[in-house]
């Protein structure tokens, strides 16, 4: 057997590492950052805080914040052409998922000028994005997608009616400032549905096909911090060691999937860009019915899962009950008709799961009635 493993990038993980933003930056060579983040987020004063920090350290900096809870392609257009107006040479995205994808996207549209659907991973699209990428320095502010670690964007493409995710080796971030002080302010449901988001991330990385030993013992250890974790950081935003294992972990997710994802991510993305569920909770929702879909195909793998979440039975059923107890503590939806979504939306959604190119690595191969009937099981 032959492998190639590429795994990420530089992290500077702890309390207060976003004060290290400006020496980073010199170190890559930026002179002039635009800041990438979203509007809900400007409220808090993070970005101002940390556009304070870049200025004081000789780095004059503009703030783009027109990104939404789902990036658009033509929110990339507006921030490359703010980084243009700025005569910007470098790029710091501060956020949850959707700000950091944003500051990709960014990165992309600089030099890169065809439809953001051409460049869909789906279809080859990383071979297309030839032009250079201004350096990211990626800071996230949620405990959930990992985007800091990750080298693809999804991003919400008006003219294909679906989310694409924008692949190349060069949007991993150069340096990822992980501080669990950005994360003490978050709400409980913003904590519990991004939490959740990192333990699908751990949790489909290690069922996923494909030889991976690092990503899977990292996958491993990532779901049983969750398991033990995020209760305690919902109930307690300021509680230090939950908030800092709840980063980690979401870190850990991200740099596990990179051997792959799965069903549920592709059930998950069409949630999000037709019916407007949160990426999180529609993660979050589906979990339990994929780990019963996949049971046939990953039952020992499925009982590691159930191990790792302190379940009472190491088996597929017992990780799924498992995940519903947890969503019950969160005080989280379990089925989707509690979310808004309805026989509507899963008309409009299977095509665009099949579509989607996560499910490839499922462990159990998933057809269209398959998508169909999880949805069902889960309205």
């Amino acid at each position: 057997m032959q492998t190639r493993f590429n795994y990420p990038t530089r992290i500077i993980f702890g309390q207060g590492v976003i004060e290290k933003v400006c020496d980073e930056l010199k170190a890559l060579g930026g002179k002039r950052p635009l800041i990438v983040t979203d509007s809900g987020l400007v409220k808090t004063g993070l970005p101002d805080r940390l556009r304070g920090i870049l200025e004081n350290g000789g780095l004059p900096t503009l703030i783009f914040s027109g990104v939404s809870p789902n990036p658009t392609d033509a929110q990339a257009d507006d921030g490359a052409a703010a980084y243009k107006a700025h005569r910007a040479d470098s790029i710091v995205a501060i956020g949850g998922g959707s700000a950091l994808d944003a500051g990709k996207a960014v990165q992309v549209r600089i030099n890169n000028h065809e439809p953001m659907e051409v460049y869909d991973d789906n279809i080859g699209g990383d071979a297309k994005i030839t032009g250079a990428l201004p350096q990211l320095i990626a800071i996230p502010t949620t405990s959930g997608t990992g985007s800091e670690v990750g080298r693809s964007a999804v991003i919400t493409v008006a003219a294909v009616h679906r989310k694409v995710v924008v692949f190349h080796p060069k949007l991993l971030p150069a340096v990822a400032l992980c501080d669990p002080e950005l994360t003490y302010g978050l709400p409980p449901r913003i904590t519990a549905e991004t939490g959740m988001d990192a333990l699908s991330h751990s949790l489909e990385a290690y069922v996923a096909k494909g030889y991976h030993p690092m990503a899977d013992a990292i996958a491993l250890k990532g779901i049983r911090m969750v398991a033990d974790n995020l209760v305690k950081a919902v109930e307690n935003g300021k509680d230090v060691i939950a908030r800092q294992e709840m980063m980690m972990a979401s870190t850990m997710g991200a740099t596990a999937f990179q051997k792959g994802l799965g069903v549920i991510h592709s059930l998950a993305h069409p949630l999000s860009s037709t019916a407007g569920v949160s990426h999180g909770l529609a993660n979050a929702i589906m979990m339990p019915f994929a780990i019963r879909f996949n049971a046939s195909a990953a039952a020992e793998r499925a009982a590691d899962v159930a191990v790792a979440l302190r379940a009472s039975e190491a088996s597929a059923e017992g990780a799924a009950r498992a995940v519903e107890a947890l969503l019950k503590k969160l005080g989280l939806p379990t089925r989707l008709s509690a979310a808004g979504v309805t026989l509507k939306h899963i008309e409009q959604m299977i095509p665009k799961a099949m579509e989607d190119g996560c499910h490839p690595s499922n462990p159990r191969a998933c057809t269209a009635a398959d998508m169909e009937a999880l949805y069902k099981a889960a309205l």
